[in-house]
């Protein structure tokens, strides 16, 4: 596994992909592994706060998402997006350096200003978490990839209902696109 680059705080960005409520307490997902990636995601959150480093959380309407499907029938009209996201930092009135995005498809780039935000700010760098590893957090490291930015995706930090995706994406697929590390190697190395 390659180490982890030096990284500039004031052009990195940590991204939490759809860490709320719904998707959290969705069927399918154990509330040890659910407690596990939040913690994770916390550490992070917390190592990052009020550091030179933006934190994003992404939230995903998922009224939004079934649109997407045309084959399927649409039985829930889009509303505007309903799910809290769970973090404390997403709330969190002390931390400056915070924003929040809603995206309306897998990926966090596509149909968003997540990008220009990250651009605004001189950012090259994003250490990626949250759900699901294939994905919310898949299709959003991909567009990051393909955008150009350097990424780190922290394993911990992820979950999917499926352990074999989850298992095949960074056994696979996430090494080709990202640095791939954990919670614990990623803040022993600042």
């Amino acid at each position: 596994m390659p180490q982890i680059p030096t990284l500039d705080l004031n052009k990195t960005a940590y991204v939490a992909i759809d860490l709320q409520d719904d998707i959290l307490n969705a069927p399918g997902i154990d509330a040890a592994h659910r407690h596990a990636v939040l913690t994770a995601n916390n550490q992070l959150a917390d190592y990052f706060k009020n550091t030179g480093a933006l934190i994003v959380q992404v939230t995903v309407n998922v009224a939004s998402v079934q649109n997407l499907f045309p084959r399927r029938e649409v039985t829930q009209p889009v509303t505007p997006n309903q799910a809290k996201l769970v973090m404390p930092i997403a709330i969190d009135s002390e931390a400056t350096n915070v924003i929040k995005i809603t995206k309306h498809n897998p990926g966090a780039f596509f149909g968003t200003d997540l990008d220009l935000q990250l651009r605004r700010r001189g950012i090259d760098t994003i250490i990626l978490g949250g759900i699901s590893t294939s994905n919310g957090v898949y299709a959003t490291a991909l567009d990051a990839y393909q955008n150009a930015y350097r990424l780190i995706v922290v394993e911990d930090a992820c979950m999917d209902r499926d352990a074999e995706k989850h298992a095949f994406f960074f056994d696979k697929m996430f090494n080709r696109i990202s640095y791939v590390t954990t919670t614990s190697d990623l803040l022993a190395s600042f």
